[in-house]
């Protein structure tokens, strides 16, 4: 079995946990046999521009990395430098800056909130009503069509974002009158070469279900969809590679065969095949 988890979090992201060094990242990856990672620290863009959030130097990241990597007993982790992209359709100046001016191996792009509105970690639910927050969910979900018509990523992350909050506040809302919706977006990822991200946090907190759904993965996999990468979306070294092989079994019920994992030689995706 060919192991990867491309969505890991070191301290330098601003909610991970500080005990998350870069050396540590990798030793873990490591003794859990893990073929291939990459870190992909937060950078969201427009928060970035505002002042909310600490930018972050990508080469002393590059540097960590590099040093790690000397250790011998390591050697069979390739480990990645990646990016977790926020919001870059909102902000392309400083999304193309940042990207220019670093040589990632693997861009992971998310949307955390839709355009002038608040990260759905922050908004008080208890406050909001339910049309207020559907119809936030709806123009998140519209928006991830105009992020994925930008492009220049490898895979797009967690695409349903929005119903990890709602289902820890215990808020339900019908996923399937949107399948249309979410059917243009994979419509497009397929269309750009675009991965899917099947993010596992959600297995491993009170919601149990990854993002997308297992049921929007047959939804991709009915229209095309067959790039797909994996992430544990870790915040600490404890949670690399949590619920991935479970992850495995699942996409191949569903029909898929392979995931995708980026090259060695272009930092392109490539298709290497789920064994059990």
């Amino acid at each position: 079995m060919f192991k990867a988890d491309h969505h890991i979090h070191s301290y330098k992201s601003f909610d991970a946990e500080p005990s998350a060094s870069i050396a540590q990242i990798l030793k873990t990856a490591a003794e859990k046999n893990i073929n291939q990672i990459a870190l992909c620290d937060h950078y969201d863009v427009n928060w970035i521009v505002n002042g909310s959030n600490p930018d972050i130097d990508f080469q002393d990241t590059l540097n960590q990395i590099k040093e790690a990597k000397k250790n011998p007993d390591f050697s069979r982790t390739e480990f990645l430098l990646g990016i977790e992209l926020g919001q870059p359709n909102q902000c392309p100046e400083k999304a193309a800056e940042v990207l220019t001016k670093n040589d990632f191996d693997f861009i992971l792009c998310a949307l955390h909130n839709a355009r002038n509105e608040e990260d759905f970690y922050y908004i008080d639910y208890k406050s909001t009503d339910i049309p207020h927050l559907t119809a936030m969910f709806e123009r998140y979900a519209n928006e991830l069509c105009e992020l994925a018509e930008w492009g220049n990523f490898h895979s797009l992350a967690h695409i349903t974002y929005p119903v990890r909050y709602f289902l820890t506040n215990d808020i339900h809302i019908s996923m399937n009158k949107y399948n249309d919706l979410y059917k243009k977006l994979f419509e497009i990822i397929i269309r750009r070469g675009i991965a899917l991200e099947v993010n596992t946090s959600g297995l491993r907190k009170q919601i149990n279900e990854p993002s997308p759904s297992f049921e929007l993965l047959r939804l991709y996999k009915s229209v095309g969809g067959e790039l797909i990468t994996v992430g544990s979306d870790a915040h600490s070294t404890a949670d690399i590679f949590s619920g991935i092989e479970y992850a495995y079994e699942r996409l191949s019920e569903i029909g898929f065969k392979y995931i995708s994992v980026i090259g060695k030689k272009d930092k392109k995706l490539v298709q290497v095949k789920i064994e059990r």
